[in-house]
């Protein structure tokens, strides 16, 4: 494991000399032409505003446009403003979370499951169509890798206590970030605790299953137990590595961030600890397990991570929901702050960039470095550029 530490560092290091009040406006739903201006983000900051529903990632096109998932559409921001691009047929009730541009017209987005993974899928927006490239519903139905694979730490019938929502008991799916790679995907499925990997054919791989936080200690952290009955053992049911993203390296390693599921003390209101991780998995890893020879922790410490991204500087972004955990932000409306973090692969040194945003919930660099997150994510949502790297 990697020591690291994290220092503040000035935001001015990082802001645009020039900001431009630049309000987004919604044009008629309809794929962009090939005459539409791309978005030249040299000279535009934001905010881009005027989405309906929660927005749980953004990313950038090849030509510098942005795109960004709301609802179960997808919509770039260009020169003529905000354009739906696609309406992605998912199951009723999942949602898109996650968006990556392969090309200004060939995208992926993934679909959240439902109970018992129903829904969870990766599509393709191309050309016009929009087609379920992987059906990660099927696979996590088959496989259920966090309770099957590697040292099969979570039992299903923990899924389906009321703490956990209302859910069954597993299996259960809900692909969130993913990352282009190979003509496909690297998807982080947060609900399955596990990196997949999505081919272009639509063939499905476990990459890696995450285990449990550790804290302090050597052992997996307990979230609750449930009793046995009529003799049988008692249940132990852990804190969830939940995963939400996933960032290919410069050398072709792979970084993954937790969000990290909750705790008996934060469920009761308080502050979580500080047991999100980025994991650093081998380059074409296939079927291990975190923490192992091919994925060791990269940086620690973090409370509640839904986005990592590598930067054209060779460095790791590191965005927190909320300093207090996303519990008691969202659930408890207790929100304080999201920080964005600079991490140094070489080092193990992470940089505070800002700690003023609030429910934020993607970050992604645009062709000219320039450096931008996905703000308010929730409600009033906020597009915005906040610096640019080189």
């Amino acid at each position: 494991m990697t020591s690291w530490q994290r220092r503040r560092i000035p935001l001015a290091a990082l802001l645009v000399a020039a900001l431009v009040g630049c309000d987004s406006t919604t044009t008629v739903p309809g794929a962009p032409t090939a005459e539409s201006p791309t978005l030249d983000t040299r000279s535009a900051s934001g905010p881009f505003t005027g989405f309906s529903a929660p927005v749980f990632d953004i990313s950038t096109t090849p030509d510098g446009s942005l795109l960004a998932v709301s609802g179960t559409s997808v919509y770039e921001i260009n020169g003529t403003g905000m354009t739906e691009v696609a309406e992605v047929p998912t199951t009723p009730g999942s949602g898109l979370n996650g968006v990556a541009a392969r090309g200004r017209r060939d995208i992926l987005v993934t679909s959240g499951g439902q109970d018992l993974a129903l829904g969870a899928g990766v599509w393709r927006v191309s050309a016009g169509r929009t087609d379920l490239l992987g059906d990660v519903e099927a696979f996590e139905t088959a496989n259920d890798p966090d309770a099957f694979a590697g040292p099969q730490w979570k039992n299903q019938a923990c899924e389906g206590d009321p703490r956990n929502g209302d859910f069954t008991a597993g299996p259960q799916s809900n692909p969130y970030h993913l990352t282009t790679e190979r003509g496909g995907a690297l998807v982080a499925d947060a609900a399955g605790n596990s990196l997949l990997r999505v081919g272009a054919d639509g063939s499905i791989e476990l990459v890696a299953v995450l285990t449990p936080p550790t804290g302090d200690g050597t052992d997996w952290q307990v979230f609750f137990v449930i009793e046995g009955e009529d003799g049988e053992p008692d249940i132990p049911c852990y804190v969830q590595p939940v995963p939400t993203s996933v960032a290919v390296g410069p050398g072709g390693e792979y970084y993954v961030g937790e969000l990290t599921g909750l705790t008996l003390p934060q469920f009761g209101g308080a502050p979580a600890p500080a047991w999100s991780r980025v994991w650093r998995i081998d380059a074409g890893a296939s079927g291990v397990t975190c923490p192992s020879e091919a994925c060791e922790v990269a940086f620690d410490g973090f409370t509640s991570i839904v986005d990592v991204e590598v930067g054209p500087d060779g460095n790791v972004y590191v965005l927190e929901l909320d300093e207090a955990g996303w519990f008691p932000a969202t659930a408890l409306g207790a929100a304080t702050n999201g920080t964005l973090n600079r991490c140094d692969p070489s080092s193990g040194i992470c940089d505070v960039v800002t700690s003023e945003l609030f429910l934020p919930n993607a970050v992604a660099f645009d062709k000219w470095d320039g450096l931008w997150v996905l703000n308010s994510s929730l409600f009033n949502t906020e597009i915005v550029k906040v610096g640019e790297v080189s």
